[in-house]
């Protein structure tokens, strides 16, 4: 069987990830009145594709993030950023940043197409900061850098937790608070997690996808037929002893 997690549920567990973030030890979310939706939403550009997933023609499986080609991506990635509009310029700079460094360090990175789409954002983004300042004069390059981290971390959080079921303990090397963060997984779907970087005693996140047979697709229609068994997977963060 495959889980089709939408590409928008994922963004909403990176979202719910970040929610109560940070404590003593740990730093918060910096300007979270932005930084925290533009995470919860970076990805709602998703929404559509979402609900009729093109199939990858070689592999006759629903494409993924990681196949998609590019210039269904740029069209994806170009809504996912004009939606932020809705919650600021910042946003829109920080999903922007985002997206921009996910195509450079991608093989679609020297295409004609990869450096229209970063040299076009690359000026929107001077624009969507110098906005921001204007306001918040007071925010600097750390702090702008700091965002950026965040949202780039909690979104690879989500996916690691996302991706395959997790048995092994995983060490996150590069985190926003830079000290490494250490997922050991228990029984019962709980995962102990040292240092513990939330301001709560626990946390409990979950998603929820499409749950279809693991065989061939002629189209989306033949897809969309199997769409039909909606399934959930949660997981219990908790300190390690």
């Amino acid at each position: 069987m495959l889980f089709l997690i939408p590409q928008s549920i994922h963004a909403a567990l990176s979202g719910d990830l970040a929610s109560h973030w940070g404590n003593g030890s740990v730093p918060s979310l910096i300007h979270p009145e932005v930084v925290w939706p533009a995470i919860f939403h970076h990805d709602d550009g998703w929404m559509t594709t979402d609900r009729s997933p093109p199939i990858n023609p070689e592999t006759k499986r629903p494409l993924t993030f990681l196949d998609t080609p590019t210039d269904l991506a740029h069209e994806i990635w170009t809504k996912s950023i004009e939606g932020a509009a809705r919650i600021s310029p910042f946003a829109q700079y920080l999903i922007a940043e985002h997206f921009m460094s996910l195509r450079e360090h991608s093989h679609a990175a020297d295409t004609p197409a990869g450096q229209k789409f970063v040299h076009k954002y690359e000026e929107l983004c001077d624009t969507w900061r110098d906005n921001w300042e204007s306001r918040h004069p007071l925010c600097n390059d750390q702090e702008v850098k700091l965002a950026i981290e965040q949202l780039r971390f909690f979104d690879w959080f989500s996916l690691w937790l996302c991706l395959d079921e997790r048995t092994e303990p995983h060490t996150f090397e590069e985190t926003p608070a830079h000290r490494p963060l250490t997922i050991t997984p228990q029984p019962e779907d709980t995962m102990q997690v040292d240092p513990w970087p939330w301001n709560t005693d626990h946390m409990h996140v979950a998603v929820g996808g499409y749950l279809v047979p693991d065989r061939d697709y002629e189209d989306t229609d033949d897809l969309l037929l199997e769409m039909n068994d909606w399934c959930r997977m949660e997981w219990l963060f908790v300190p390690a002893t």
